[in-house]
């Protein structure tokens, strides 16, 4: 008997295991890397009227880390600033 409940416990971890995993590459690969990137990559063009980052908008895998990262940031800033005010027009639900 307890070698059955142990095996069941072993395949819910399991389980939570792969959906954490799964939402960790939602979060970072998709959202961060790539969601982010497009949204810092328009911003950053605004802001320095079309000079920076120098890589086009398709080109985030061979930008320096640094500039990666940076970009990166700054469309995360964006659309969470943009998620915070749309929340506050719409208002409570």
């Amino acid at each position: 008997m307890e070698e059955l409940a142990e095996g069941a416990v072993k395949s819910i971890l399991r389980l939570v295991g792969v959906l954490v995993r799964a939402l960790v590459w939602l979060f970072w690969e998709f959202i961060f890397e790539t969601l982010a990137w497009y949204v810092g990559w328009v911003l950053c063009r605004v802001i320095s009227v079309g000079r920076l980052p120098q890589e086009s908008i398709n080109e985030h895998e061979r930008a320096s880390t640094l500039t990666h990262l940076i970009v990166s940031l700054i469309g995360f800033a964006l659309m969470i600033g943009l998620s915070i005010v749309i929340a506050q027009l719409v208002g409570p639900a």
